[in-house]
């Protein structure tokens, strides 16, 4: 069996745990060295939840590069400000303040949903938008805020597929827009945290990752920096006829699933030799 016979059993295995799933499934892969994909339904349209947080980072790092805010500046959060669902901002006393940047890192980190629309007001729809499209992103919009019930039942609902979502990182691997607004989101993508792409991999690599959630709706989409076989991967659920719990242990089992296959080729040579650690002297 070669590497590409294996990339072959990665994908039948793959698509046979799609199809079992109650509910519809997608899954994109791709290796940076060797270039070698998967798509699973990866051109399929599914409601991004908070993954779709990459795409406003990107677009806030890219107004700061070019003058157009200051992501230093501090802003005060009173009670008319605070959204609802996930996050912390909204449990916390006393009108907090923060700067920019951690209102952006709240919102990755803790996917504060108070914070997302800060940040979505600050950036602008049409401008995170026109960031997207810049990107090559022709099914990723951006449109609505964060646990907008109205916007949600008439559809306006913000959406991407496995395989731009992997185009994405791939493009913010290679320093798209450009090296610092890439290299800082990779950074803040980075930074430790409990998603499903986390527990699949564990503490050991780093994984830039934001994960997504919201009824009948799971996702993780990043980057796994496996020393000599970097890879990106995005899994994403709609439709779930399950429970949290188990459309959370999917992500997670398929996450896995990749990461054994991606970890076999990062520690064998072509003919399938287990890679010494250490050369002997």
């Amino acid at each position: 069996m070669s590497r590409d016979s294996l990339w072959q059993q990665l994908e039948d295995t793959l698509r046979t745990k799609i199809d079992a799933f109650n509910g519809v499934a997608g899954v994109s892969v791709k290796s940076f060295n060797s270039g070698n994909s998967i798509s699973i339904n990866g051109d399929e349209i599914f409601p991004t939840a908070s993954t779709i947080k990459i795409h406003i980072l990107a677009k806030l790092f890219h107004l700061e590069e070019q003058g157009e805010i200051d992501l230093s500046k501090r802003i005060r959060f009173t009670r008319d400000k605070y959204g609802s669902g996930s996050g912390i901002i909204h449990f916390l006393e006393n009108d907090p303040e923060f700067t920019i940047l951690d209102v952006a890192i709240l919102m990755m980190l803790a996917s504060d949903n108070t914070a997302t629309n800060t940040c979505i007001d600050i950036a602008g729809i049409e401008d995170i938008n026109d960031l997207i499209r810049d990107m090559g992103l022709s099914e990723t919009k951006l449109r609505r805020k964060m646990m907008d019930p109205d916007a949600i039942n008439r559809g306006d609902e913000n959406i991407s597929t496995p395989n731009e979502l992997v185009l994405m990182m791939d493009h913010l691997h290679n320093e798209k827009p450009s090296p610092r607004v890439a290299s800082q989101v990779l950074r803040i993508m980075s930074k430790p945290k409990s998603a499903y792409l986390n527990k699949a991999i564990g503490p050991e690599l780093t994984v830039a990752n934001k994960p997504g959630g919201m009824d009948k709706v799971r996702g993780d989409t990043g980057i796994i920096y496996l020393p000599n076989t970097p890879y990106a991967v995005s899994i994403m659920s709609k439709f779930s006829m399950v429970n949290s719990l188990s459309q959370e242990g999917f992500i997670i089992d398929l996450a896995q699933t990749v990461h054994a296959y991606m970890s076999t080729i990062e520690d064998t040579n072509e003919y399938g030799l287990g890679l010494p650690k250490t050369l002997p002297l």
